[in-house]
């Protein structure tokens, strides 16, 4: 059985460029009725589907997302979304707030659960799920058109990420393996939008353990070779049971 008048939604980060991306789809109905177990379930939530402007035209886009099957946990459903949707099954989920406001789906009331996920598209190798007709990476400043309140689900998701990076490294899961330091502060400073002082951020950082030296340079720059760094989770974790204070 589907909830018809409950939904997930999975704003996906990506940082590229140095740029913020989000990750936006378009599905299909007759796709998306084979991602349901059954027809049943399909026909239960197709008059919401025939009403989708993103099923109608090419010109909009939505989170990757779907209603809640009534077996499905929220968390549970939000990952395995995710991993049909990109490949990845080892993901930063975090749940943001639910969105229920009385006309934000103007067919039908319907609830929609909003999750933030943080990927890095150089270092994951995403395999985009046949179920959809297309995904693809926009910047976070240059929206296509979007359905619903799309854009409102990105923004208070991006209100979360710019509130929690500040007290957990959680940039970490948008690097790839190896990282300058440069790398990693331009990375917070994309995400928060500001400058930041070089060198109480790299000294903020060093002393919490938390950037293991790899004794590496960087090869083949015009520039002055940096230092090459990688991210222990180990203290990560252990500072975080402690009570981390990562404030920058």
């Amino acid at each position: 059985m589907i909830l018809k008048s409950l939904s997930v939604d999975c704003v996906v980060f990506g940082f590229n460029n140095n740029k913020l991306k989000v990750l936006l789809w378009q599905a299909d109905p007759d796709l998306l009725k084979k991602f349901l177990s059954n027809n049943e379930e399909y026909l239960q939530i197709v008059d919401i589907l025939k009403n989708n402007p993103a099923l109608e035209s090419d010109r909009f886009w939505g989170l990757i997302g779907t209603h809640l099957p009534a077996e499905e946990d929220l968390d549970g459903y939000a990952k395995k979304i995710l991993q049909i949707t990109t490949g990845i099954d080892d993901i930063y989920l975090k749940q943001v707030q639910t969105f229920g406001a009385t006309k934000r789906v103007p067919h039908f009331r319907v609830l929609t659960v909003a999750y933030y996920a943080l990927i890095n598209p150089d270092y994951h190798d995403l395999k985009f799920s046949p179920l959809a007709k297309a995904v693809k990476w926009f910047d976070i400043d240059d929206l296509p058109e979007v359905i619903f309140d799309v854009k409102e689900i990105i923004q208070k998701s991006l209100k979360k990420l710019r509130e929690e990076v500040q007290y957990y490294p959680i940039g970490f899961h948008m690097l790839p393996e190896k990282f300058t330091l440069t790398q990693f502060q331009t990375l917070y400073e994309v995400i928060l939008d500001k400058k930041l002082d070089t060198r109480n951020f790299r000294k903020k950082n060093q002393n919490l353990g938390l950037l293991i030296d790899t004794n590496e340079k960087q090869t083949n720059v015009a520039h002055r070779a940096a230092k090459i760094y990688t991210f222990d989770s180990d203290v990560y974790n252990k500072l975080k049971e402690e009570g981390l204070s990562f404030r920058i």
